[in-house]
């Protein structure tokens, strides 16, 4: 379990880092991103908790999979945005909901 929190930690973080960098290259106003001092500091989130936010409209769900992974199964209504997707993947993310970020 600790290697799958590690796994999702750092894809959360490198997807949060590559989204800061393309809001500077496109001067993108973008919410700022805080900086956790370690992966335990990461905010977790529960899979009911998600589902509530989801539900309310609050938030949407990233599969950070790969494609054939993510064809094969997924979560409905998940975006599928992979660790060093293009541009225009992250241009589809919603700037004003919660993102939740999750990978095998």
């Amino acid at each position: 379990m600790k290697n799958k929190n590690l796994s999702f930690t750092v894809l959360a973080l490198a997807i949060a880092s590559a989204l800061i960098v393309l809001a500077c290259q496109k001067q993108v106003q973008m919410a700022e991103y805080k900086k956790y001092e370690n992966d335990a500091a990461v905010p977790r989130i529960s899979v009911e908790d998600a589902k509530k936010e989801v539900d309310a409209g609050t938030a949407v769900i990233v599969d950070a999979r790969g494609d054939g992974a993510f064809k094969s199964e997924r979560i409905a209504g998940a975006l599928n945005i992979p660790l060093g997707a293009t541009e225009d993947k992250f241009a589809t993310l919603p700037k004003d909901k919660k993102i939740i970020v999750y990978c095998s």
